[in-house]
């Protein structure tokens, strides 16, 4: 085996289309057969089918699902697949991936730029040759391949990642020959893997080991899990194979993102870059998670002595094991990243005192001594699973003024005096005051200490007056329903049928689930300080579409809505600074562009791609005196514009398509606008729903998210905390559909037959299972404001107007393989209809993929006779016009349709 490639230099190739083509056919030639924008095969190992797909295009672009149930792997991406094909190891299917797409850097083995601090001492690198030598030495031992097997390792990812091999017999020790130790080249924090070996002893293997378990010649040092740059946390493991086993079971996950995890060479020695509080400084968090012994308390102690700064203590738990190897294998179940991040959640804070920031200490109480800088910004904040929320208040009290009397006498005379006072309230129904500490004299205004009632250090006094939302008599009545133990609010399903029943008679929305998930939203918008990331919401359409009253409605029921409209980028960086809340940014038209032309919103454009995420949301800005200033524009946000959107902010938003309401829903009366009465009732409810629930809403996020990698699921999961929260089915599925949808959107070059093909599929989910009717299509891509099917045709694109044209969706539905035989006509409601036959394999395909992700498929229509054409128009007969989910788009998209009807 050779390892001529990186890895991950060969998943960046995997994400583009002509490659994932190049390899699919090269692994299973005429076995694979292209349909729509994937390729399907039998199973993963090969042979002609449609059980296993593989997509081309998409978020899932280069990976596999397979349904087989005779099948090997169920879900992978192409490394599996060219694993399984050639029945190799990871390491030679890499190399095979590499050869093939001819990629190049070739023979880079390690990482020449190094990352930012802190850093480590580097060491030299070793050289190819040398570490394509030993890992052939260990793929060829079974011995040493069973040992770390043993311990729950996998040996082809090690050889990946850390470069481990096997020494061979020399003659170096004084009783004879020497060797056949697994080997660990040092990986430094810049991803480099060194010439200086870690080596482990293989039980009846090695001969004459220095130790029994691991041991480095040389003096302590540290190595890591990967490449530090960008991650925030810090992880210490007791030794390599601890690093080992636990960087194995976050990889691919979201945690791997932000957590380096290290160890010393000498597992119980100590670094010497460890003892100096430099390295542990930029770190964000630091865990400590030596073993839960006598030995590992030591060692997590030596470490705590030397760095001034918070630790937090993780250890495996007692009553299951003392170390991770084990924690992960325990107990004959595989534990994984959930397991794994509940205890890093749950970690006790330890090492230098600081601030106590759950009410017990306040500033008066505190300890003399040195404390670590944690100020925040205190708007909107949540810490430690309390939120805090500033506001204003207007108080009257009676004040003594020294007053002249009329016969010259000076007099104290009680007076009436008004001022307005700055209030925090905690969402366990505290109410905290804030101050400036004292400070000795000659301390700079600057340095002085702005602190809460509960010890709590802040960034600046907060300005609430212009952006507060929440109302001080609705704060009160929340305080005083902490006090008598009674809910400060309705469930969250009985809110969230409120904010559906506010948004349908605010707008008319042509994809009924876009109120669903609008409803989460703007839930969301009150807990979201909980969450790592969050979507946007663009809400496009053309003129009169009623967009603008959409926007508007969602920033009256949201967390300190707002609405910039034509302002200046100074508008939006005091809001995002000060308000903490939702801001819609309306007829935002340079989202859409796609040239690099001057406008007044550039950087507010650059803002919005980096908004979507807390760890990038964070902008420096320059100040006319020269000071440099931090903005938090992580936040929820609602864009209005006319054209579109580019690839780039794609991937962070949701599209919500609006379009005009059709005259049949204006004449119902069902859309009557803005009622600002009815909107601010649900928000004043919604802020004291937000804050006590905010903590149930954190633990729920933080189970989803530990597996999710992607930014897609990463963005979809708050709404999908929102919608769990409600403990309705029927929204959840709501939700979930309106999520997999906008994402479907988002794909790159659908054309006409992706969108049939996802409209059949739908009417297939809603029950369709034989014959299908021209009109139920019709409705069914009207329902999909993508389509542009109901527009004028002089002002749809020029490859969607097959979409309009019947003749051709029926010679398209041949070619994809979806209908069999010929059309048949037949009248409904008066009016001549073609209905088709539909492929059995295609069904049952649709079927089975949908139940294979957990989508809800609907029972076959009851039909009043079996014959083709009642079969296709069941939709329609079946069914009443206030229960047809098409009733909204059937005047648009059948004419006629609804007079004819008989009920």
């Amino acid at each position: 085996m050779s390892s001529r490639y990186k890895t991950a230099e060969i998943r960046k190739l995997l994400t583009n289309p002509k490659n994932i083509e190049l390899v699919i056919n090269d692994l299973y030639g005429r076995d694979a057969t292209k349909y729509k924008t994937s390729y399907m095969v039998a199973d993963i190992s090969g042979g002609p089918g449609q059980s296993c797909r593989f997509d081309i295009v998409g978020q899932d672009a280069g990976r596999f699902s397979n349904w087989n149930t005779d099948g090997t792997e169920t879900h992978g991406d192409l490394i599996d697949a060219a694993r399984a094909v050639r029945d190799c190891t990871t390491a030679d299917a890499i190399q095979y991936l590499g050869d093939l797409l001819a990629t190049s850097p070739r023979l880079e083995v390690v990482d020449t730029n190094p990352t930012s601090p802190p850093k480590t001492p580097e060491l030299a690198r070793i050289s190819s040759d040398t570490l394509r030598k030993l890992r052939s030495r260990l793929l060829k031992s079974t011995t040493a391949m069973d040992y770390l097997k043993a311990q729950g390792l996998d040996p082809d990812f090690l050889v990946d990642h850390f470069g481990i091999g096997l020494t061979n017999l020399q003659r170096q020790h004084h009783n004879g020959k020497q060797g056949n130790f697994i080997t660990a080249p040092v990986l430094q924090q810049s991803g480099v893997l060194s010439k200086r070996m870690i080596k482990i002893t293989v039980p009846g293997l090695s001969v004459n080991p220095q130790n029994e378990d691991i041991w480095c010649t040389g003096s302590p040092t540290t190595t890591w899990s990967g490449p530090s740059e960008g991650k925030r946390w810090i992880f210490v493991a007791q030794g390599v194979k601890e690093v080992w086993r636990i960087h194995q079971a976050i990889r691919g996950s979201s945690l791997e993102a932000r957590i380096s995890i290290i160890s010393s060479t000498h597992s119980s020695q100590i670094p010497v870059e460890w003892n100096d509080e430099d390295f542990w400084k930029p770190w964000e968090r630091v865990f400590l998670g030596q073993y839960s012994d006598t030995t590992g308390e030591d060692l997590a102690n030596q470490v705590r002595r030397q760095a001034r700064r918070e630790f937090f203590r993780v250890e495996p738990p007692r009553e299951i094991a003392n170390d991770w190897a084990t924690f992960f294998e325990a107990d004959g179940r595989k534990r994984d990243i959930v397991d794994f991040d509940v205890l890093l959640n749950a970690a006790p804070a330890i090492g230098m005192p600081l601030p106590n920031r759950d009410s017990t200490v306040p500033l008066s109480e505190q300890e003399d001594g040195v404390y670590e800088d944690q100020r925040i910004n205190i708007n909107g904040a949540y810490v430690n699973g309390k939120m805090y929320y500033p506001f204003q208040v207007r108080r009257v009290a009676t004040v003594k003024r020294k007053r002249q009397m009329p016969d010259g006498n000076t007099r104290m005379v009680p007076e009436k005096a008004s001022y307005y006072e700055t209030r925090i309230v905690r969402s366990d129904g505290i109410i905290l005051g804030m101050n400036i500490a004292p400070a000795p004299h000659g301390v700079e205004e600057e340095d002085k200490v702005i602190v809460l009632d509960d010890g709590t250090e802040v960034l600046t006094i907060p300005k609430p007056r212009d952006y507060s939302t929440w109302s001080w008599k609705n704060i009160n009545t929340f305080v005083k329903s902490f006090e008598t133990g009674h809910p400060s609010s309705r469930s969250t399903g009985e809110i969230m049928e409120s904010i559906i029943a506010y948004l349908r008679q605010l707008t008319w929305l042509p994809n009924d689930t876009d109120y669903h998930l609008i409803s989460a939203y703007v839930m969301m918008s009150y807990c979201y300080n909980a969450f790592e990331a969050i979507p946007l919401l663009l809400l496009n359409g053309e003129k009169g579409s009623g967009k603008t009253s959409l926007a508007e409605g969602i920033a009256d029921l949201s967390f300190n809505g707002q609405i910039l409209g034509g302002g200046s980028e100074k508008a939006f960086v005091r809001f995002i600074d000060q308000g903490r809340g939702l801001l819609v940014l309306d007829d935002l038209e340079f989202v859409g562009r796609r040239s690099n032309d001057e406008g007044g919103y550039g950087d507010i454009n650059q803002v919005l791609k980096v908004s979507y995420s807390k760890s990038t949301g964070l902008k420096s800005v320059v100040e006319k005196n020269g000071t440099t200033r931090t903005l938090n524009f992580y936040g929820p946000k609602v864009i209005t514009n006319i054209s579109g959107i580019d690839a780039v902010n794609a991937t962070r938003m949701y599209q919500i398509s609006c379009r005009p309401m059709p005259s049949a829903v204006q004449e119902t009366g069902s859309i009557r606008g803005r009622d600002v009465n009815a909107s601010e009732k649900l928000r004043q409810e919604l802020h004291s729903w937000g804050m006590s629930n905010i903590l149930q809403a954190d633990q729920i996020y933080r189970q989803k998210v530990a597996t999710r990698g992607g930014r897609a699921e990463q963005i979809a999961a708050p709404l999908e905390t929102i919608a769990e929260m409600t403990k309705n089915s029927t929204f959840v599925e709501a939700v979930q559909s309106a999520i997999r949808r906008l994402a479907y959107s988002r794909s790159d070059n659908l054309s006409a037959e992706d969108f049939l093909t996802q409209a059949v599929e739908t009417i297939i989910e809603r029950g369709v299972r034989n014959f299908i009717s021209l009109s139920q299509i019709q409705a069914e891509l009207a329902l999909m404001p993508e389509t542009r099917v109901l527009d004028a045709a002089s002002a749809v694109p020029r490859d969607l107007l097959s979409l309009q044209d019947h003749t051709t969706i029926g010679r398209m539905l041949k070619t994809l393989a979806i209908r069999t035989g010929q059309p048949g006509r037949a009248r409904l409601s008066g009016h001549a209809v073609r209905y088709y036959a539909l492929d059995e394999e295609f069904v049952a395909n649709v079927v089975g993929k949908a139940k294979h992700e957990d989508r809800v498929v609907e029972d076959p229509y009851e039909v009043f006779e079996p014959e083709g054409a009642r079969q296709a128009f069941a939709f329609c007969e079946t069914k009443t016009c206030a229960a047809c989910p098409y009733d909204v788009v059937c005047d648009a998209a059948l004419p006629g349709i609804r007079a004819g009807k008989r009920y």
